[in-house]
C-alpha cells in the first residue's frame, strides 16, 4: 500500500505539514479577501473546502482521486454545506484561464509535476490573483541516499530545494514570491487533533484491521524521523 492509498482509506483531512493547526494559523495571517472566488487544489476529504465554505467564501474543491471527493461530500453533507466538489488533474485544470482569485495547495503540487501544475495555478488565477501553497522542501544538504528514500516512498517526480521552488514560481508568471513559516519537518499529529479534532473523518470499512495500512504508516514516520536533517517545509505565497 503506498502513501497515498493509506492517507484515502484513513479518509485523513489535513496530511500536510502542521495539519489542520497550519491551515488555522494561515488564514488568520492571510485572511482572504471577503467574495473571493477560492479554488483548493488535492481537496482531499474536504477540511479546509468546508471551513471556507462555512465562512462564507465561494470554494471549488478539486482532487484527482473519486474516493476522496466521495468523503469530501460526505463531509459537506454533514455539515450542512453546499460545496463544489470537482474531480480533476492539478496539471490539467478543467476551468477557463483567469477564473479564480485564490489558489489553495496543501502538500499536493510536491506529487505531481511541479512545473505543470504550478503554469496551470497561473493560468486559472485573475490578474492580480494569490497562490497559498505549503510544501516539503529538501535542504540543500540533501544526501543522494536521502533523496531516492523520500521520493521513493512518497512517489514523487522531485523534491525541490526552496531556490528551486522560486525558479518554477518565476517561470509561471508569479511576480511577488514570499516564503514564509520554514521550518524543519516534525510530525505533531497529536498535538494537531487535540488542538483541531477532525468530527467527520471517514475512515473505509475493515480500516482499523488492515495491517498494511499500519505498515505504510510506520514506515512513513521511520522515513522522516531517518530524514528530518533534510526535510524542511514551508509556505509559498506568491501572486501574479
Amino acid at each position: 500500500m503506498n502513501y497515498l492509498d493509506m492517507l484515502s482509506r484513513l479518509g485523513v483531512g489535513s496530511a500536510h505539514p502542521g495539519g489542520f493547526s497550519a491551515t488555522m494559523s494561515q488564514l488568520s495571517r492571510f485572511p482572504l479577501p471577503a467574495g473571493s472566488r477560492v479554488l483548493e487544489v488535492g481537496c482531499g476529504t474536504g477540511r479546509t473546502s468546508c471551513y471556507l465554505a462555512k465562512q462564507g467564501f465561494d470554494i471549488t474543491g478539486l482532487d484527482l482521486r473519486p474516493e476522496m471527493l466521495t468523503k469530501a461530500k460526505l463531509r459537506a453533507e454533514a455539515e450542512q454545506l453546499d460545496v463544489r466538489f470537482v474531480e480533476g488533474d492539478i496539471t490539467a485544470l478543467p476551468f477557463e484561464a483567469a477564473t479564480f482569485d485564490i489558489v489553495l495547495a496543501e502538500s499536493v503540487t510536491n506529487f505531481a509535476d511541479i512545473g505543470r501544475a504550478l503554469a496551470e495555478y497561473g493560468r486559472v488565477l485573475r490578474p492580480g490573483g494569490t497562490l497559498y501553497d505549503r510544501e516539503v522542501i529538501a535542504t540543500p544538504s540533501i544526501t543522494e541516499e536521502a533523496y531516492r528514500e523520500v521520493t521513493g516512498f512518497f512517489q514523487l517526480n522531485a523534491l525541490l530545494t526552496e531556490q528551486k521552488w522560486i525558479e518554477l514560481l518565476q517561470a509561471s508568471g508569479f511576480a511577488e514570491i514570499t516564503i514564509c513559516d520554514r521550518s524543519a519537518f516534525v510530525e505533531h499529529i497529536t498535538d494537531d487533533q487535540i488542538a483541531y479534532p477532525d468530527m467527520n473523518q471517514v475512515m473505509d470499512p475493515g480500516t482499523v484491521l488492515d495491517a498494511s495500512v499500519w505498515r505504510t504508516s510506520l514506515a512513513h514516520d521511520d522515513l522522516i524521523a531517518a530524514n528530518h536533517d533534510y526535510l524542511e517545509h514551508a509556505l509559498f505565497v506568491a501572486r501574479k
